[in-house]
């Protein structure tokens, strides 16, 4: 049995030196390794998990530079990512001007030392500066749902970030993230979850409820409702389209939708192309789902 290869152990070579020093062509060295950051690449054979990939990456960076953005996010213990996501390196408070010759490197206005924590012998934005990152980023439902996913990880305070928002008055970004703070919730757990609770508020529905949890007769839990209204029995589902689409989840879905109608419960189901091209038609659902329970709002 082999042991897998620690991630400190892993080969990471730079391109431009090591075409110089081998009988390898660039066509060859191509089909061996992929590009980690700037000049510097990793064998194709490393599986690398996300934290090991931003170790790495943050490793072949210049000196001063900090973790930020959706990486950091991910170092704090966040879940919510594209497979592609993109390594945010930001100047740390004492960088020089010069952020090294094919390297992407950001300068975040105001960032102090106390803004940088070290993760992992890495060194990230801190969970408020994360959090004030990440939440004036458009579009807003996908700032919520990030913020969402920061504070069901590290369960930070929306006034902290409120409050060192204060000293950056007048930058991009900043009107956006006062009107989301408020509405952040660790207990989304999808980022669909969040851009459905910022369309309903927006729309000036009530606030649902999280993670409903549903019993049967007998006490036994069955069903947990992505979020909705439990007095009037308004469950509101997203449809994931790695999740809901296979025949086995189907069937699942059917006979535990089957179960709650039976128990009163109204099923509003909603998927990424509904709450694209139809926003209005799910507000307008879920209204006349309260209404037809007479609820008054």
């Amino acid at each position: 049995m082999t042991t897998p290869t620690p991630e400190s152990d892993r080969r990471v070579v730079r391109r431009k030196q090591s075409l110089a020093r081998s009988d390898m062509t660039a066509e060859m060295f191509d089909a061996a390794f992929a590009r980690l950051h700037g000049n510097e690449y990793v064998e194709r054979t490393a599986i690398l998990t996300p934290r090991e990939r931003i170790a790495l990456t943050r490793r072949c960076a210049p000196g001063d530079v900090v973790v930020g953005g959706i990486a950091a996010k991910i170092l704090h213990g966040g879940l919510w990512y594209d497979g592609d996501f993109t390594i945010e390196l930001v100047r740390g408070p004492e960088a020089g001007n010069r952020p090294g010759r094919g390297r992407k490197v950001l300068r975040r206005a105001g960032l102090l030392p106390d803004d940088v924590v070290a993760i992992d012998e890495v060194a990230v934005t801190s969970v408020v500066r994360t959090a004030f990152d990440l939440g004036r980023v458009g579009p807003p439902w996908r700032a919520l749902g990030h913020l969402d996913d920061l504070a069901r990880a590290t369960g930070f305070e929306p006034d902290a970030v409120r409050h060192y928002a204060e000293r950056f008055d007048g930058h991009r970004g900043i009107r956006q993230l006062r009107q989301i703070l408020p509405l952040v919730d660790g207990d989304a757990e999808s980022p669909p979850e969040s851009w459905v609770r910022l369309l309903m508020h927006r729309s000036e529905l009530p606030a649902p409820e999280l993670q409903i949890e549903v019993a049967d007769d007998d006490g036994r839990i069955f069903a947990r409702i992505d979020l909705g209204y439990v007095r009037p029995k308004i469950a509101i589902e997203f449809d994931g389209a790695d999740f809901h689409t296979s025949p086995a989840q189907r069937a699942r879905d059917e006979t535990r939708d089957a179960r709650l109608r039976e128990l009163g419960w109204i099923i509003i189901r909603i998927d990424a192309a509904r709450l694209r091209t139809d926003p209005w038609g799910v507000v307008m659902e879920i209204e006349r789902a309260l209404r037809s329970r007479g609820g008054y709002f």
